[in-house]
């Protein structure tokens, strides 16, 4: 039983990843960003300010977006699976809405999350796909699937301060 232990944990510690690389690929986002976000739909556009920083120990970024005119507030948290190594994002917002966004990872500069957003009124799939323009500058557009197809509900520009 001892050897049996000894030889899980060598495994165990053969694959352990130090907690800050795991986010590596995601270290971009660190920093103060401005954000337009734009309802296709309506035309309106939401200012908001975007913050993100690594968490003690590195192994998730925690992020804070606060509209400029305060009607909007949500946090988030970005990282890896520890279990499928796919980026995670998991964002929360003042009305009570949530959502769980999975990726594989960046394909040049694209990174493509999809997953589900829960709220009082249900549960709808969302896409964020995510341009990497600049080390200043990169585009997220939100989509929700419904009836069978992806439309747009957010269409975001994204500056650092």
């Amino acid at each position: 039983m001892i050897r049996m232990a000894a030889i899980t944990l060598g495994l165990q510690l053969a694959f352990v990843v130090p907690a800050a690389a795991q986010t590596d690929d995601l270290r971009y986002f660190v920093g103060h960003w401005n954000v337009a976000s734009k309802d296709p739909a309506s035309g309106e556009v939401l200012q908001l300010e975007y913050s993100i920083e690594p968490t003690r120990g590195g192994a998730w970024l925690a992020g804070l977006s606060v509209s400029k005119d305060g009607s909007l507030s949500a946090r988030d948290m970005w990282g890896r699976d520890p279990l499928t190594g796919e980026v995670i994002r998991v964002i929360f917002d003042g009305s009570g809405t949530f959502a769980t966004v999975r990726s594989r990872g960046w394909t040049g500069d694209k990174l493509v999350l999809e997953g589900e957003a829960r709220s009082k009124g249900g549960t709808v799939r969302v896409r964020e796909t995510i341009s990497r323009l600049s080390p200043q500058q990169f585009d997220a557009v939100w989509e929700a699937h419904r009836n069978g197809v992806w439309s747009a509900y957010a269409v975001e520009t994204v500056i650092r301060r």
